[in-house]
């Protein structure tokens, strides 16, 4: 498998079951290319920099976050 990203930022907002649309939008309209959309709430980045950035413009929003690097393991599976 190839891995695109080094870094995964994934968010939630206590209380909700979905992030609204806008924020989306805001999220494709700041990092363009550099984030990934992976699924509801989790994005991938290639550099430290933009997750860290991401993270920060997420916890704007009132979103508890958590910032993960990526590591290859060939030894599982």
């Amino acid at each position: 498998m190839r891995r695109d990203f080094e870094y995964l930022v994934m968010g939630d907002k206590p209380g909700t079951n979905s992030a609204p649309g806008r924020s989306y939008n805001k999220i494709r309209k700041k990092f363009g290319d550099e984030v990934r959309f992976i699924q509801h709430s989790v994005y991938g980045t290639e550099t430290f920099e933009s997750a860290e950035s991401l993270a920060e413009l997420a916890k704007h929003h009132g979103l508890n976050v958590l910032v993960f690097r990526v590591v290859e393991d060939f030894n599982v599976g």
